[in-house]
């Protein structure tokens, strides 16, 4: 980093909330789009400490060529120094966000590197729930600066978590005016509780899915899940304030749902674009990925190796819920692992949620059944990569998905919430994946299902006997066919991008050209 100083240089800021890497991870692969295809850009990436690290080791698996063409325009800023709680709003924002607009020093505290003279951004990507980024950059700059929404995950998602009644959404009426937005704001920056919506067995209709219950939209109980009402209510708050939204996602996975979120924002007069897929790895030479392998990396190629000796290409089961999210009632996830172990189906299990509690009889019986191994933080892609990979048991973050469909590694869903259960319901519409009914739980999740005659019994024994069942299922025709399903929609996805004509190029050109 250093001073940058042209009369033809364009200025673009982006933030995304430091607490969710998934929101950062795909805005670093954005980032690389814009600064590749555009040479007159230059772009300023507030963070904060601890993140900042991540975001340069995701940026440095590019090709080395390719890092070096475009480090220069690409200042990676810490904001924040290592004294700082990710889960509150960054108050070094607003300082450091005018000093840019002033085109004056600011200060990366984990490098101690300095920008200046930098021309006043024009357009800022900001993740919709960092409250403190919209309104700090609105206080500074008024309307003179253009602010895009960053969406991270699918568009049918969006529209039930934010958008109105009329189109499956949840969102009250006094969303649709800046004086009842307002009012809810005040609220939350006051603290107050948030009304939510009730789960009462409504049924929701999202266009390219099937009918569901309201409360299969939360088919898990979480420590996370009280969190949900303000996080939505800030993000149906933000997309309406921002000039648009830029979504990672692309019609060819859900078009039905990207028709009418079009034609929503159309009506309220903003812009939307998605430019998804986006994937460092993707952007790579024949898609190679590059990656630093640690030692417990090699612990893991080479137990991936023993396993692909031993049962062959596609024997393996991946298993992980990400980096927060974990069941209150874990019974069934230890039910699950017997199952597997009894099933004699290998697989890697990766736990880093820190409301995880690993029973010591657990690890133990992981560790002598000779099939399996077990994590606090795995290599995802390079687990995906590896020929021996057959399946991922997920949550369904949309990270995870796209990673999975950049690798063709067919999906078994454990949905908690938010984003989640519509991505599970889109793609068994398209019948191209399976979801464990009997492993859900709460007052909420635990009830029956739209597509179920009967009520499951979800407990530990019938969870059990489920994974039991897939596990014949995946190694049948049934399996095959879901595999086949699912690859035929992955390579769809991944055209949207990859072609010279993929519309995510397009419509990044498009967005760039209008708000630049």
């Amino acid at each position: 980093m250093g001073s940058i100083i042209a009369s033809n240089i364009t200025h673009v800021v982006v933030h995304a909330m430091p607490a969710a890497w998934g929101h950062n991870k795909p805005l670093c692969a954005l980032v690389v789009h814009i600064l590749e295809d555009h040479p007159e850009i230059v772009v300023t990436y507030f963070t904060a400490s601890g993140i900042y690290s991540k975001i340069i080791a995701e940026l440095k698996r590019l090709e080395p060529a390719k890092y070096a063409a475009i480090e220069s325009r690409m200042n990676i800023i810490d904001i924040t120094g290592p004294d700082v709680d990710l889960l509150k709003p960054l108050d070094t924002f607003e300082s450091n966000f005018q000093a840019l607009y002033s085109s004056s020093q600011v200060t990366c505290l984990t490098t101690n590197k300095t920008i200046d003279g930098l021309p006043r951004p024009t357009l800022a990507i900001i993740d919709p729930f960092a409250t403190y980024a919209f309104e700090s950059i609105r206080k500074t700059a008024g309307l003179r600066i253009s602010i895009l929404a960053w969406w991270t995950t699918n568009v049918g998602s969006l529209l039930r978590l934010l958008g109105p009644a009329h189109l499956g959404g949840v969102s009250e009426p006094a969303l649709e005016t800046a004086e009842g937005r307002a009012e809810i704001k005040r609220k939350i920056f006051a603290g107050e509780q948030i009304k939510w919506h009730e789960c009462i067995g409504k049924i929701v209709n999202i266009p390219g899915i099937n009918p569901s219950y309201d409360y299969e939209w939360f088919p898990q109980q979480s420590a996370v899940t009280s969190l949900a009402a303000v996080v939505e209510k800030t993000g149906s708050i933000y997309i309406r304030e921002a000039d648009g939204v830029i979504c990672v996602s692309t019609p060819r996975f859900e078009p039905e749902a990207d028709e009418v979120v079009k034609e929503w924002f159309a009506s309220m007069g903003k812009a939307w674009y998605t430019v998804g897929p986006l994937l460092i790895h993707s952007l790579n030479m024949n898609s190679r990925l590059i990656q630093a392998k640690s030692e417990s990396d090699i612990l893991v190629e080479a137990f991936l190796d023993r396993i692909q000796k031993e049962f062959g290409n596609k024997s393996l089961l991946y298993m992980s819920f990400g980096t927060v999210w974990w069941p209150e009632q874990d019974d069934r996830v230890w039910a699950v692992i017997d199952g597997l172990i009894e099933k004699r189906q290998p697989f890697l299990f990766s736990h880093p949620s820190p409301f995880m509690h690993f029973p010591a009889e657990i690890k133990k019986k992981i560790d002598a059944s000779g099939i399996a191994m077990e994590l606090n933080w795995s290599p995802q892609e390079l687990i995906l990569t590896h020929p021996v990979t057959g399946w991922f048991l997920t949550h369904g973050g949309w990270n995870s998905v796209e990673e999975a469909f950049a690798h063709r590694v067919p999906l078994i869903f454990w949905p908690f919430q938010a984003d989640q259960p519509y991505t599970v319901m889109r793609l068994l519409a398209l019948k191209a994946a399976f979801e464990l009914i009997e492993v859900r739980t709460g007052i909420v999740g635990a009830r029956i299902p739209y597509g179920c005659k009967e009520l499951p019994a979800f407990t530990p024994a019938s969870a059990k006997a489920e994974i039991l069942r897939l596990v014949e299922k995946l190694r049948l025709d049934e399996g095959s066919v879901i595999r086949q399903n699912f690859e035929a929609v992955a390579s769809t996805v991944g055209q949207a991008w990859d072609v010279p004509d993929g519309e995510s190029r397009k419509n990044t050109s498009a967005m760039l050209k209008k708000f630049l």
